[in-house]
């Protein structure tokens, strides 16, 4: 389950930026559209993709909870591997 979970989520990421790009191309066409009067019947119709499935996942263990953004690893990890001293710029005292 770890494995479809972390392919799911990278097939998401890669869909929302394709559609981010396309509706950012169709609204720069839309105000160009109407700065010199052309007809609407050119602008595409907009790819509506929402962010709100994509979920950060632990790379090593699949957690979804408690993920440390920077890192993308879960909590426990940094906490694990801050100890052993495996994470630049982080160190346990």
């Amino acid at each position: 389950m770890f494995k479809r979970s972390i392919r799911k989520d990278k097939l998401l990421r890669k869909q929302y930026k394709n559609f981010e790009i396309w509706n950012l191309l169709n609204k720069s066409l839309k105000k160009t559209l109407k700065i010199y009067d052309i007809k609407e019947s050119l602008i595409l119709k907009k790819k509506i993709y929402s962010k709100v499935a994509i979920r950060n996942y632990c790379f090593e263990t699949g957690r979804s909870r408690g993920i440390v953004p920077f890192f993308r690893v879960s909590r426990m990890l940094v906490r694990k591997k801050a100890g052993i001293g495996l994470l630049p710029g982080i160190y346990k005292e």
